[in-house]
């Protein structure tokens, strides 16, 4: 080895620095410049290294192909004798990169393979390697193109071959041959060979989620599938945001499809469809088109093959996107049977694409939904008119009114007359949360019918529901004198009930539109009205109590909402007693008495209606959490997440999933919170949902950063600060930007740390918090200190000496950064600098009974005394501080006794 120049020690510091980056584009990009700079030098050492690293990180980045050309040009040089030998056991380990590579692309002739696999054996026998790799990847190569002779051999080979210096690593080996024992159908086999390493640790950056991926279908099969299931949320969780895994993601498509999992199969399609713009190899491409086509097939027979499909450009639907992808994945495995001369990829292609379900639906989420609230059994007239009384009844009390429609659509298949227009309305009644366009559609479909049929006040019913709901959904600017027309209308042809009923519509509407007063003016008109029924008179006092409650009037708001719920339990209808009560649970926690609100909400029992049973759970989560009591929340919206999948409400249970993940990390279950945000990722992301998107992703930094995944921690904690900065939240921005410059600074990336400092400093100046932006000011000079660079250190300690705040929290922010700039000054050896920021932070920080910093802060000025040649005046404030310690400060008073017998010696 020579000694570089300045100039090539640069470029050594640089390719260096980016092979510590995450693989990917990005590091591809820094070692491609250092390849250009390390040519353009010309020194031999240099530019072989670039060349080594940038094989790595090709192969290992997703772009494989590339890998090939360094690799060749370096094993040239090293035949020439002209490499440099500090990467000859690189350069032989690297054989296996191209021997498993090659066959992934079609154009690459299958002797070319065998040739290197050849060349590979005889360089290992010359270093006296062992042939267990060589066994490794010839079984590969054969399993490839069909051959179960030449396969079931090197298999026999490699089991029996010692591991060696070349080996695959300890979890990458017994993946392979899970993959090969999965490939002949010995799955029980399969698990077992993977059994001893599963519970070891690992130090390849590929595992375990590599083997643990190889796992999900053998774990299927032989029917363990609560270990398929952690394998999957485990494994595709390591895996989703590195385009290099397309191949490993299409096994995870795979398992989707055949445990009924199809929806989330299509969510896994949407969320990559991306990648296969640039896939890492053909064969990985062939991989996921067809299990995509396999998931969208699926999707397709349920009913759904007009579904729209998201790509980066425009949209398709499920059924045309299954054709493409159907089609692609033929034609490239096609390409490969011809270079082949075998049938076997095409086989196992159709194979897959014709595949059907092995077990009918395998739950994935933590989070199951609570079995189905009994009904009552019920016992149904056969007359429509009965059915129809019956199910309008059902509606009014707060049940759902499906069973008995359903049982009406059996007698009176195709209705007419007014049996008809209520069997509309009762239609449009079920769509008014999710879709009131919809609805109100619905409602002037069944208007129309009631006046033909000669029934007023049907139709005027009718036309109030379409008036109001047009209305609510932004379509109606002139619904509220329509309302109070349809009300008067209703008054003189109608009963009280009907009077009531329109009345209530009116200030159903105008409490949307937050006039509360107009509201209020409207419930007193339908006081006497609404005492036609008891249902009625529970509405009235429900609305009220609201009205009330957005008056600040809650001690009010909760006598009303109490006797409205009195009111329903005297009809039998617990389930509007349960949602009256829900409200009076509200306003008390909005009085501040959370653990008499908590309390209450265990003895609600809202009977059968899902929708209520889910904001339940969802209340009792948010008061738990407000109690501190994070188990006991994230039990409950752990069930509000059930309810709402038995509901089919996807965006509340996503909504509620970051919840349960936000209370899963307080209560310790770093786990538990990651799966929670990986099953609610993509519907938020579908939803448009971007606030909760970024807090769940967030979230899932958090819990990645608890279960030591720590650069995807960091790559997290980035994109979820463009989210919150995106939608204008610099505040919130701010936060998970330090959240990340602090990992960085964990992970001595003092650089990028600095960088990351200084941008959540930038983001808390928009959000105008001067205490945070300090904070983060002096944390980047320090960072900047760390990483060699004492000019921008420096820099950033003035940029944040002009900062400028009030208040308890900027003045603790104040005596930190008096305490961090004389730290930093000290490191730069000009004690005499360092020494007035020393103490006017210690005065400051003991004016603040902060004991334990000031003394700190004492300690400095000591060292900063002793550094001055003042050891007089060291002793002294030495000695002062040793006074004020408590006893309980051993470490403190050790360096303090330490110093001072220093300067005693």
């Amino acid at each position: 080895m020579t000694t570089p120049t300045a100039a090539e020690q640069e470029v050594w510091d640089r390719l260096w620095a980016a092979e510590r980056l995450p693989r990917g584009r990005a590091q591809i990009a820094a070692l491609e410049a250092g390849l250009r700079d390390a040519d353009a030098l010309g020194s031999a050492e240099l530019r072989f290294g670039a060349r080594i690293f940038l094989t790595s990180a090709y192969q290992q980045g997703g772009e494989p192909a590339k890998a090939f050309v360094p690799f060749a040009w370096c094993l040239a040089v090293h035949d020439r004798g002209e490499a440099d030998p500090r990467w000859t056991h690189d350069l032989h380990w690297y054989f296996k990169f191209m021997a498993g590579s090659m066959a992934t692309f079609p154009e690459v002739p299958l002797e070319r393979t065998r040739g290197v696999l050849d060349d590979m054996e005889r360089r290992y026998r010359e270093a006296g390697y062992s042939m267990n790799p060589v066994h490794q990847y010839r079984a590969v190569l054969a399993r490839h193109v069909g051959d179960r002779e030449t396969a079931a051999e090197q298999y026999r080979l490699w089991s029996a071959a010692p591991r060696g210096q070349m080996s695959d690593c300890v979890g990458c080996e017994p993946s392979d041959k899970v993959a090969h024992l999965s490939w002949l159908g010995r799955y029980a086999e399969a698990a077992e060979v993977a059994e001893p390493v599963l519970g070891g640790e690992f130090s390849c950056v590929e595992q375990p989620q590599h083997i643990l991926t190889e796992l999900l279908l053998p774990y299927v099969h032989i029917g363990r599938y609560d270990d398929a299931v952690q394998a999957h949320r485990r494994a595709y969780r390591a895996m989703r945001h590195d385009p290099a895994q397309l191949q490993a993601i299409a096994t995870h498509l795979a398992f989707c499809a055949l445990t009924g999992n199809h929806a989330r199969g299509l969510d896994l399609v949407e969320r990559h469809l991306g990648w296969l713009e640039t896939p890492p190899t053909p064969y990985a491409e062939q991989e996921f088109a067809a299990a995509a086509a396999l998931n969208l097939r699926l999707v397709a027979e349920s009913g759904h093959g007009d579904a729209p499909v998201r790509r980066a450009v425009g949209s398709t639907t499920v059924a045309a996107l299954h054709d493409e992808l159907a089609e692609r994945a033929l034609a490239v495995a096609a390409r490969f049977d011809a270079r082949n001369g075998t049938t076997e990829q095409g086989d196992r292609i159709r194979a897959v694409l014709a595949a059907e379900p092995l077990v009918e639906h395998l739950p994935l989420s933590g989070a199951a939904a609570p079995a189905p609230v009994p009904a009552p059994v019920q016992v149904y007239p056969d007359s429509p008119e009965e059915l129809a009384d019956l199910g309008e009844q059902e509606a009014r009390l707060g049940r759902s009114p499906d069973a008995v429609w359903a049982r009406f659509d059996e007698v009176c298949p195709d209705p007419a007359g007014t049996l008809r227009a209520r069997r509309l309305t009762a239609a449009a009644d079920a769509e008014v949360l999710g879709d009131p366009e919809a609805a109100s559609r619905g409602f002037a479909h069944a208007a129309a019918l009631f006046e033909e049929a000669g029934d007023a006040v049907g139709a005027e019913a009718a036309r109030g529901k379409e008036i109001l709901f047009s209305a609510l959904a932004g379509d109606r600017p002139d619904a509220d004198g329509e309302l109070e027309d349809s009300a008067a209308r209703l008054a003189a042809i109608g009963e009280p009930a009907d009077h009531a009923r329109a009345l209530l519509r009116l200030a159903l509407l105008r409490f949307a539109r937050n006039d509360f007063e107009a509201t209020a003016e409207v419930l007193d008109r339908a006081g006497d009205p609404v005492r036609a029924t008891p249902e009625l008179t529970g509405a009235w006092l429900e609305r009220r109590g609201l009205v009330l409650a957005n008056q600040g009037d809650l001690p009010g708001a909760i006598e009303l909402v109490t006797d409205a719920a009195a009111r329903y339990a005297e009809i039998g209808s617990p389930e509007r007693a349960a949602n009256a009560r829900l409200l009076g649970v509200q306003f008390r926690a909005g009085l501040g008495d959370r653990e008499t609100a908590f309390a209450e909400t265990a003895s609600i029992d809202p009977g059968t209606n899902r929708e209520a049973w889910a904001r339940l759970h969802q209340l009792r989560g948010h008061l738990a959490n407000d109690l501190g009591r994070a188990e006991d929340a994230a039990t409950a919206f752990r069930a509000a997440v059930g309810d709402f999948t038995a509901l089919g409400a996807d965006v509340d249970a996503a909504v509620t999933r970051v919840e349960l993940a936000a209370a899963a990390l307080d209560a310790g279950r770093p786990e538990e919170a990651a799966e929670a945000i990986e099953d609610a990722e993509a519907v938020l992301e579908r939803a448009g949902a971007g606030h909760e998107l970024a807090r769940g992703r967030y979230l899932l930094a958090k819990a990645c950063q608890e279960l030591g995944r720590l650069v995807q921690a960091v790559e997290l904690f980035g994109a979820s600060a463009e989210h919150f900065a995106a939608m204008e939240n610099e505040a919130a921005a701010g936060q998970v930007t330090e959240s990340r410059a602090d990992l960085l600074d964990g992970l001595d990336r003092d650089a990028e740390a600095a960088e990351a400092f200084t941008a959540a400093a930038e983001r808390f100046q928009a959000a105008g918090l001067p205490a945070e932006e300090l904070r983060t000011r002096r944390r980047a000079a320090l960072s900047w200190l760390w990483a060699g660079e004492p000019a921008q250190a420096e820099e950033a300690l003035a940029v944040a000496d002009a900062v400028t705040g009030e208040g308890p929290q900027f003045e603790w922010e104040s005596a930190l950064a008096a305490y961090d700039g004389a730290r930093l000054l000290a490191n730069l050896d000009r004690p005499a600098e360092a020494l007035p920021r020393a103490t006017a932070a210690a005065e400051a920080l003991r004016a603040m009974e902060a004991e334990g910093p000031a003394v700190a802060a004492d300690v400095l000025c000591g060292r900063l005394w002793r550094d001055l040649g003042k050891a007089a005046e060291a002793r002294e404030v030495l000695t002062a501080a040793l006074a004020r310690l408590p006893e309980e400060a051993s470490g403190q008073r050790a360096d303090i006794e330490a110093l001072l017998a220093e300067l005693d010696g």
